[in-house]
């Protein structure tokens, strides 16, 4: 199919998406959930408000007729196109999902997502894999929810923004490898591991979230450099709070709290003594639990 019938049917289909919200703009697509049966009509409305990646885009997810519920097999949303919003109206939720959004193998900058819910038990809810590096994501405002995999995954990519979002997974509920710049803040977490930062630096920031890990709030392994972990309150953990797992050095680690699960002895941070010599480490104290 020619690029020009392809517009032409995305065009057919999504006109009555736009009702809900008045008059889109010319590089926005609205979508309804009766519009949708598989991740793929969200990538053709991507293509549409983006003129296949010639303008930045924005599709907005109307939540009006109820939850986006994938029947199809494309159960993932692949973007390779950079300057594209993803956001929500009436909070949408998707669900039956694998990787609710996955990175493809381009380089894939400037992304929002926001407003939305990610229900994907199957896979992870955001997923950037050794593919591409991807710069200037924001995840806002949102709630994710993953299985055994990691909610949002980012295996190489620098300056993400993540606030404001709840995010639940039964393993790691977020995993940074090789990924720099970027600001955690003032989401609400659980997990069996709230944070882990793997090779990551310099001058990610962690601060004043609220974390539930049964395990560990944040681990710090690999070669992590150059990173701040500050004002965060981790809940109900049954081993460290903070757990140095190797030497690594320039990272500052201030003033969280933790707490142990109910019964459960637990120590606010582990680090071998050269830790202490090579990192700013202060300030961690154990509290009551709530």
């Amino acid at each position: 199919m020619n690029k020009l019938i392809h517009l032409l049917v995305i065009a057919a289909l999504f006109t009555l998406g736009n009702a809900p919200m008045g008059e889109a703009a010319p590089n926005e697509v609205i979508l309804d959930a009766s519009q949708v049966t598989s991740a793929r009509d969200i990538e053709m409305a991507i293509d549409q408000a983006t003129n296949f990646g010639t303008r930045p885009g924005i599709v907005t997810l109307d939540g009006t007729k109820g939850k986006f519920e994938y029947t199809g097999d494309d159960r993932s949303i692949n973007l390779y196109y950079s300057n594209i919003t993803l956001r929500s109206y009436n909070w949408a939720t998707i669900g039956n999902c694998d990787d609710g959004v996955f990175f493809d193998d381009m380089t894939v900058n400037n992304i929002v997502i926001e407003g939305l819910e990610l229900v994907c038990l199957g896979g992870h809810s955001v997923y950037a894999p050794f593919l591409g590096q991807h710069h200037y994501v924001t995840l806002r405002n949102n709630y994710f929810e993953s299985g055994i995999y990691p909610a949002i995954d980012i295996l190489q990519g620098d300056y993400w923004t993540i606030t404001g979002n709840q995010i639940l997974s039964m393993g790691n509920t977020i995993f940074l490898n090789e990924t720099g710049g970027t600001l955690i803040r003032d989401n609400k977490i659980q997990g069996n591991v709230g944070i882990v930062l793997y090779n990551s630096g310099y001058d990610n920031k962690v601060a004043n979230n609220t974390i539930t890990a049964w395990r560990q709030g944040i681990l710090i392994s690999g070669k992590t450099l150059g990173n701040t972990v500050t004002a965060n309150k981790i809940n109900r953990v049954q081993d460290f709070g903070i757990y140095f797992a190797d030497i690594v050095a320039g990272n500052r680690v201030t003033a969280n709290q933790i707490s142990c699960w109910p019964g459960i002895r637990c120590q606010a941070v582990y680090a071998e003594p050269i830790n202490y010599e090579q990192n700013k480490i202060s300030g961690n104290k154990l509290v009551k639990p709530k």
